[in-house]
């Protein structure tokens, strides 16, 4: 019987481009180009370091009250002391993020190939994710989910991995579950955990993370964008 191969899509900086946020932020604050780009980059990075520091204390909040939370601290940072509407309207960028150019023939694309599932795995919410990816019209393409408010944890804690193992019914087979994400940190949660993971290495600059030995926890397998994966996937059944 042919192996099926599951193909864990992350969605924030794999999917969907988490760079596009500088719009909302350019248009609501009136500042420039690279201020907003300067804001969106520390707003990106507070969001993901708000989940480790929950993760670390055994708290839980939802991504939305993360991405909230952590656009308040970054706009503080670049002296906009932000009010609750104009936050609001800024978050809800999140809501529409602009997908990558080669995601949509990808998930295409693979969604004609047998024996592969493409399920979606995201720190996001189910109504942030659902309304992103309906904003893309990549919905129709990705049926399934699993996110981090079933487990109650962000990645990289081993919790949330193994919970998406649980939950596709590999537990005993974990190895056949391809982690894919432009994130090293989620490709060294998957490794850890026991799944395999594709990296999407967009700027070509190679695997950088020192904290762990890469022939463990490193990827898998390289891509340099979303269009490599169905010729990779093809070769995993050939």
């Amino acid at each position: 019987m042919p192996t099926t191969h599951i193909l864990a899509f992350d969605v924030y900086g794999t999917i969907l481009n988490t760079g596009s946020i500088a719009g909302s932020l350019k248009e609501h604050l009136n500042i420039s180009t690279d201020k907003a780009n300067a804001i969106s980059t520390l707003w990106r990075t507070y969001q993901l370091e708000y989940t480790w520091r929950l993760n670390s204390m055994g708290l839980y909040e939802s991504f939305h009250k993360v991405t909230r939370k952590s656009l308040l601290h970054a706009a503080l940072d670049h002296g906009f002391d932000l009010q609750p509407a104009i936050a609001f309207d800024i978050c809800e960028a999140y809501w529409k993020l602009t997908p990558y150019p080669d995601a949509l023939d990808t998930l295409k694309s693979l969604n004609e190939l047998p024996n592969v599932q493409v399920v979606v795995f995201s720190n996001g919410t189910k109504e942030m994710i659902s309304s992103a990816m309906d904003a893309a019209s990549l919905s129709p393409l990705i049926h399934t989910q699993f996110l981090a408010d079933s487990v109650q944890k962000y990645k990289p804690m081993p919790d949330i991995y193994r919970g998406l193992v649980d939950f596709l019914g590999k537990s005993e087979d974990s190895e056949r579950v391809y982690l894919v994400s432009g994130n090293p940190f989620d490709v060294t949660g998957a490794r850890s955990a026991g799944l395999s993971a594709i990296w999407v290495d967009r700027a070509g600059k190679g695997w950088h993370d020192r904290l762990f030995d890469v022939k463990k926890v490193g990827p898998t397998h390289t891509v340099r964008g979303l269009k490599d994966i169905s010729a990779l996937v093809q070769s995993f059944q050939s």
